[in-house]
């Protein structure tokens, strides 16, 4: 305890002359009453209990005494020392990708983390405090909040989201939040080398907490299988990080009933890669790979491979007009301009983008047909109405105007008209047919143009029940459209629980942690899967340390909580006391 204000010590000379006073006062003579009547009484009384008596006849000097030293003492105005955390503004990042599930004695480093940040929070001593979550997309959780029971709340929420810290793109997003103050910033990761902070500002410290203590990790780095002749092969890299080695056993099962396909013990020397390969195992939609291994790191020794047939290349032939392969490049889809003769003998599986109709039969990749090369067109008047189809979830044909259109083929899907006749079809082999030049409409002129090749390519390049591979909290626009109109999806884990909702036209989000899912609307399915990232089946261990100029290396400092509000309040309650006396007795004597 201290006093801010010394010289308030001659305050102390009030009481003292209001004690004087007492002693000087005007003094009354006692006159006695020829009476005894209630002597008795009134000696029992005294002898009873004397202490009080006196207390009762001397109660208003004692409250005036205690009033006035009170408001000595707040005078010299008394305060507190304590020790808190350090800087005028705090901020605490905290790293959730997937490497923080790591750690030893049933206790990861993110929960060591969280410990910390509780036992920090009750050194903040009111100081508001900025909660960032780190990832591709920063997310501030608290702003400047001083209250702790809503810190600690926030704390207590916090979960593992898997996807990548994104240190770079976080440091320079805290560096925006700093004012022009003492900063401190604190780090919650694995591990961060002191090369990476930025020491620019000589008012920002940082402080890093990381994982002390080596880890051992064996992950599954690579698993891949395909079809081939009615059976599958497939391909695993098992990377042992570990300074010793490990031996396990490396399963596969199938996704479509969960049963074991394949099983192998497995050595995998320290700080070595072994390579398995596996064929002939039995058809099945997917693989599920584990490895069954003592290390600190459990969430990369799973893997899961859907076999659906994909391509990336887009074949266009140059006989079709340049805003074809423009389109295709606005939304950095990879195409290539291909002579017409040479069409037919591509090797490299992709979508063939032309307007020759023989290689509807001919050839074996998707076709996407632009116009017909072996009949005239006849011109047409008239809106173009649409079904309901993936292909336009993202491009309506509303405002489109087609002046001419070619024949149609018999028994295909017809998925657009204008005037009732055909003017998008599909085949049986899901081949999309526009029975128009690219010169006979304004469609190039219209947003709709690219987003139509797009959707186009996203449906052949997939098959209709299966989304893809994400990353965890992947954003991606795909190609939806449901039963009904307005209709919901939703996602679904491979355990069958509801994981989250999905509006029509709105950007997917994949789930956070690995594993498969499936998006549901009604009776249509897609699956996909969500992977773990490479850079997130390693894991790294650092030491904690702070580095920076706006304080000590402690990082704690000094704060001297005032205690003037408490000596107030005392005094009040006191004269309240006095006044309470003097209503009942009067003036003393």
């Amino acid at each position: 305890m201290g006093f801010g204000q010394l010289g308030f010590l001659w305050a102390f000379f009030i009481p003292f002359i209001v004690l004087l006073y007492y002693f000087f006062r005007k003094k009354y003579t006692d006159q006695p009453i020829s009476s005894t009547l209630f002597w008795e009484t009134v000696m029992k009384e005294t002898k009873v209990s004397p202490y009080l008596q006196y207390l009762q006849r001397n109660a208003l000097f004692y409250l005036q005494m205690l009033a006035l030293i009170l408001l000595a003492f707040a005078l010299l105005q008394p305060y507190i020392k304590s020790r808190a955390l350090a800087g005028e503004q705090i901020i605490w990042m905290v790293d959730t990708s997937a490497s923080m599930l790591a750690g030893s004695k049933n206790e990861s480093i993110f929960k060591q983390h969280k410990r910390d940040m509780l036992v920090l929070s009750e050194q903040l001593e009111g100081k508001p405090v900025t909660l960032l979550k780190m990832g591709e997309e920063p997310t501030i959780l608290l702003r400047e909040e001083g209250d702790l029971s809503k810190i600690q709340s926030a704390i207590n929420k916090l979960e593992v989201e898997y996807e990548q810290e994104h240190l770079p793109k976080m440091l320079d997003f805290t560096q925006s939040l700093v004012k022009g103050e003492d900063t401190v910033v604190y780090l919650f990761t694995d591990h961060v080398d002191r090369t990476e902070l930025p020491l620019e500002n000589e008012r920002l410290s940082w402080v890093v907490k990381g994982s002390e203590g080596p880890l051992e990790n064996v992950s599954i780095l690579r698993f891949g299988a395909n079809k081939t002749n009615q059976k599958i092969s497939a391909l695993a890299q098992l990377v042992n990080d570990s300074s010793k080695e490990k031996t396990g056993r490396f399963l596969i099962t199938s996704i479509d009933d969960n049963e074991l396909i394949y099983s192998e013990p497995v050595s995998i020397p320290a700080k070595e890669t072994l390579s398995l390969s596996m064929k002939e195992l039995p058809l099945a939609s997917g693989l599920k790979a584990i490895l069954q291994i003592d290390d600190d790191y459990q969430i990369d020794n799973e893997s899961t491979v859907l076999l659906q047939s994909q391509t990336s290349q887009n074949f266009v032939d140059n006989q079709l007009h340049q805003l074809v392969t423009a389109a295709f490049q606005a939304m950095s889809i990879p195409v290539s301009s291909v002579p017409s003769e040479q069409l037919s003998d591509l090797s490299e599986e992709g979508i063939i983008v032309t307007n020759q109709t023989s290689l509807l039969e001919t050839a074996t990749s998707p076709v996407l047909l632009i116009g017909r090369n072996d009949e005239k067109a006849h011109e047409v008047n008239g809106v173009v109405m649409t079904e309901r189809d993936d292909v336009f979830a993202y491009a309506s044909l509303d405002d489109l105007y087609v002046s001419s259109l070619y024949p149609p083929f018999e028994n295909y899907e017809t998925i657009a008209r204008v005037n009732e006749e055909p003017f998008i079809q599909r085949s049986q082999k899901g081949d999309l047919i526009v029975l128009a030049d690219v010169q006979m409409t304004d469609w190039p002129l219209h947003p709709s143009f690219p987003l139509f090749l797009w959707s186009t390519a996203e449906q052949m390049t997939t098959n209709s029940d299966y989304l893809g591979i994400f990353s965890p909290k992947e954003k991606k626009s795909i190609s939806l459209v449901a039963d009904e109109e307005d209709a919901e999806w939703e996602v679904f884990s491979e355990e069958n629980e509801y994981i989250s909702s999905l509006q029509q036209g709105s950007q997917f989000t994949a789930p956070a942690k690995p594993g498969m899912y499936s998006l549901r609307s009604g009776d249509v399915e897609k699956q996909f899967v969500v992977l773990l990232e490479q850079q997130e089946k390693e894991i790294r261990t650092g030491s904690s340390y702070s580095i920076g100029t706006s304080s000590d290396t402690t990082l704690k400092e000094t704060i001297q909580t005032s205690m003037v509000s408490w000596f107030l309040l005392l005094i009040i309650l006191l004269l309240l006391a006095e006044w309470e006396v003097q209503r009942r007795r009067g003036l003393t004597n």
